[in-house]
C-alpha cells in the first residue's frame, strides 16, 4: 500500500511540475458550525462518593470549529485546494481541560480524474468511507456529549472505544487516497509513518511509543427505486503504543477493522456498525488486548423534523479484566432554517470496568439536553 501511495504521489509532483499553473491564487472561504447545549446530568452518588467528587447537575457545553477552505484549477485541470480546521471553543482538543483552543485538522489535497490525495492531518480512509447508525441530532462519536463523556464521567480504569470508526490514529499526520466513486463504489487507503501528532521531529524514529499504519477502507451507496443502501468496510494494521521499558521488544501488531450499513426508505433510515481490535501479545509483559464496539440505530425525518433512536456498546478485554460503556439515547431536531437547528437528546450511559470492581471505577447515569445549532 506504501508504495501505491507513494506512487500515486509522485505521479501528482510530476503532473504539478509540468508547468501546470492557476488562474490565480487560491482565496480561502470561512465555513464552519457552533453547537451550544444545555445540560442536565446526574452521577451516580456511590461514584462520587469514591472519588471525592461532587458534579454539577446542570451544565453548557458547547462545540465549535471554523474551516478555512479553498481551492484552484490548474489548465492542466488538477484542482489542489487546502483544508483547515480551528477549534472555537466548547469540546476542544484536550488532555484533562488543559489545553488551549487549537488547530483541530490541516490538510492539503490534489483532485483529478484519478482520485483524490490529501496530505496532513485529516481522517484515514476506512474513517472517511465508514457508515453507522444515524442520530437526528449528530450527538455521537468522540464528540457527542454521552458518548464522548462530556455528561457522565467516564473513571480513569475504564478504557474503551467511544465509535465505531477506525479512528486510532487520531490527528497524526498522514497520506490518504480517496479513488473517484464508479458505480456506487467509493475505496480509500491511507499510510502513517508516525503516530506522533503535530511531529516535526527527526524523520520516523523507531522506538517502543510510535509506529505506522496502514488502512484501507471501502463505500458502496446507490439507491434502488426508492431504497437506499449504503454498506461500508474498513481494515488497518498498526503498532500498538507500549510504555517505555529498559530494554524494549518489537512492538506488538494490532489489527482493526470495521463495518456499518444503512437503509433508508420514506424518511426511515436504519443502520449499524461493527468494529473489532485484535492485538497481539505485549512483547514486554505478556499481557494482550481487543476490543470491540457496535452501534444501531433508526431515524425518522419529515420536512423540518428528525428524531432518532441510537445504541452504542463497547468493551476493551485484556488478561486484567474486561472494561464495557454502554450508551442509549433518543434525540431530535428541528430544523428553523438554513443552517440553524434545535437539538434535544436524553440518554443513558454506563461503565463498567472488569478488573476492580470499586465504586471509584463504575459510574452511570442520566442525561437530558437540548442546544441550538449553527452551520455556516
Amino acid at each position: 500500500m506504501k508504495k501505491v501511495l507513494i506512487a500515486s504521489t509522485a505521479l501528482i509532483a510530476v503532473s504539478l511540475a509540468s508547468g501546470a499553473q492557476a488562474s490565480e491564487k487560491i482565496k480561502l472561504q470561512l465555513g464552519g458550525f457552533s453547537k451550544w447545549w444545555v445540560v442536565g446530568a446526574w452521577q451516580q452518588d456511590s461514584f462520587q462518593g469514591a472519588n471525592n467528587a461532587d458534579y454539577n447537575s446542570v451544565d453548557i457545553k458547547g462545540d465549535n470549529e471554523v474551516f478555512f477552505g479553498g481551492e484552484t484549477t490548474l489548465d492542466n485541470g488538477l484542482k489542489v485546494g487546502i483544508n483547515i480546521e480551528l477549534e472555537a471553543g466548547g469540546n476542544v482538543e484536550t488532555t484533562n481541560n488543559t489545553a488551549q483552543d487549537t488547530i483541530d485538522k490541516s490538510s492539503v489535497f490534489v483532485e483529478g480524474g484519478f482520485g483524490k490525495v490529501i496530505i496532513g492531518t485529516e481522517a484515514n480512509g476506512a474513517a472517511l468511507l465508514h457508515v453507522m447508525a444515524p442520530d437526528a441530532a449528530g450527538n455521537i462519536d468522540s464528540d457527542g456529549l454521552l458518548t464522548g463523556g462530556f455528561t457522565i464521567a467516564q473513571p480513569t480504569a475504564v478504557t474503551v472505544s467511544v465509535t465505531t470508526a477506525i479512528d486510532t490514529d487520531g490527528d497524526a499526520e498522514k497520506i490518504t487516497y480517496v479513488s473517484p466513486t464508479f458505480y456506487g463504489l467509493t475505496v480509500g487507503a491511507t499510510y502513517m509513518p508516525n503516530s506522533s501528532q503535530d511531529n516535526r521531529g527527526a524523520t520516523n524514529i523507531r522506538n517502543e511509543t510510535t509506529g505506522e499504519l496502514y488502512g484501507v477502507g471501502a463505500l458502496y451507496a446507490n439507491t434502488f427505486g426508492a431504497v437506499g443502501v449504503k454498506v461500508s468496510g474498513g481494515w488497518a494494521i498498526y503498532d500498538r503504543n507500549q510504555t517505555a521499558v529498559a530494554n524494549p521488544q518489537p512492538k506488538d501488531g494490532v489489527q482493526e477493522w470495521s463495518t456499518g450499513a444503512q437503509l433508508s426508505y420514506g424518511g426511515f433510515t436504519l443502520g449499524g456498525a461493527y468494529r473489532k481490535i485484535n492485538s497481539d501479545s505485549n512483547a514486554n509483559t505478556g499481557a494482550t488486548a481487543s476490543g470491540s464496539a457496535w452501534d444501531a440505530g433508526i431515524q425518522y425525518a419529515s420536512g423540518p423534523y428528525a428524531v432518532s433512536f441510537f445504541y452504542l456498546d463497547s468493551e476493551r478485554k485484556d488478561t486484567i479484566g474486561d472494561d464495557e460503556f454502554t450508551v442509549y439515547q433518543v434525540s431530535g431536531k428541528y430544523s428553523m432554517g438554513p443552517g440553524v437547528d434545535v437539538l434535544a437528546t436524553v440518554g443513558h450511559a454506563e461503565y463498567d470496568d472488569g478488573a476492580t470492581n470499586t465504586a471509584a471505577n463504575q459510574n452511570k447515569g442520566w442525561s437530558v439536553m437540548t442546544g441550538l445549532s449553527l452551520a455556516f
